[in-house]
């Protein structure tokens, strides 16, 4: 279903917008980060950054921000909590999350907050977005179908994750206009059936109203990594969400990055299970498809941790296979990984290459 944006009601180009940014030990990549913040076409913003106990400096480049970003410091506790203290310390009634290290485009906020105005029923946007490293640009124009395996090609892309799909118009100022569109693809609607099978709205580039802190709560604490994917599925749970299909922030991979530690699947596992606890009761339809979920996420956790912790990773994957029923060629290949000693591996990895 394809229908024409309803872009009537009261639109506020000066409506404040807060920006909010956990960082720890990001004084590499804070700077850059502030200043596409800085820099954006949207003028009237309430940066926030949480400074979670961070020893390598970040608090000396925030200084450099004074008058134009507020900091709050705070002893380590996880992303989590930063959320929470940011959140709660914002004054805009629209709030759009951003990670230490990643860029927005100049009209990233501008665009969001256009079409939040527009449309009162959505709660949430996200957005695509292009992704670089230390090497230069990875993938500038899409990114979504590449870090989300549920929004890959194959699986019919984002526009498969939700129910409609609409066009946004674009002003002839917005920097895609320069580009030859006139207008862009936005899928919106009730996600909550998808969005609880697996994540698919990247963090950093999420906007929302003040009102899903009201309707879907706080993040929450207990969750040490991947707290966002829990807490858009209470906000989906309570309205429509929406995702812009144009590129507005710019990711930046990185080895050392959260997302990339091996405890990211175990806590991807752990949130899950309690997803699944909370939300679904016996004979619902789709429980079938949660133990899926939950087999594809406990023989990926045990992969991640087959040569680190061959233990854990052994009971993950007798788990993945006779609790959950998930059997597949890469269960093989995780055993394999797990009874062959590390130093055969990296041979047999010299020879391969």
């Amino acid at each position: 279903m394809s229908t024409d944006a309803d872009e009537t009601g009261p639109i506020d180009p000066e409506a404040l917008v807060s920006v909010v940014i956990p960082a720890y030990n990001a004084c590499s990549t804070i700077a850059q980060t502030l200043d596409s913040l800085l820099a954006q076409t949207h003028r009237n913003l309430d940066v926030v950054v949480v400074d979670d106990g961070s020893t390598d400096g970040t608090a000396e480049i925030l200084e450099a921000y004074a008058g134009r970003v507020r900091v709050i410091r705070q002893a380590n506790a996880g992303i989590a909590v930063a959320r929470n203290v940011s959140v709660q310390a914002a004054r805009g009634d629209y709030i759009a999350l951003l990670d230490a290290d990643d860029l927005c485009r100049p009209d990233r906020i501008a665009m969001q907050l256009r079409y939040l105005q527009s449309h009162p029923d959505i709660l949430l946007c996200s957005s695509d977005f292009g992704a670089f490293d230390e090497t230069g640009p990875l993938e500038p124009a899409s990114y979504c179908g590449i870090y989300y395996t549920r929004c890959s090609p194959q699986r019919g892309g984002v526009r498969a994750r939700y129910p409609h799909e609409e066009t946004f118009t674009l002003l002839a100022h917005e920097s895609a206009r320069q580009n030859g569109k006139t207008d862009i693809k936005v899928y919106r609607g009730e996600v909550y059936d998808e969005l609880v099978r697996g994540n698919f709205i990247h963090p950093p580039t999420v906007m929302f109203r003040r009102d899903a802190l009201q309707l879907a709560g706080m993040f929450d604490t207990e969750i040490r990594i991947v707290c966002e994917w829990e807490w858009f599925v209470r906000v989906a749970r309570v309205g429509p969400v929406a995702h812009l299909d144009l590129p507005l922030l710019d990711y930046r991979r990185s080895p050392t990055q959260i997302s990339s530690s091996p405890r990211t699947a175990l806590d991807s596992l752990s949130v899950a299970k309690k997803i699944y606890a909370r939300e679904s009761k016996p004979g619902q339809r789709g429980s079938r498809q949660s133990l899926r979920h939950l087999g594809a996420l406990s023989l990926s956790a045990a992969d991640v941790l087959a040569e680190l912790q061959p233990e854990v990773a052994f009971g993950l994957l007798t788990s993945s296979v006779f609790v959950y029923h998930t059997f597949k060629g890469q269960t093989l290949r995780t055993l394999f990984k797990i009874m062959v000693p590390s130093g055969l591996l990296n041979l047999l990895r010299r020879v391969r290459s």
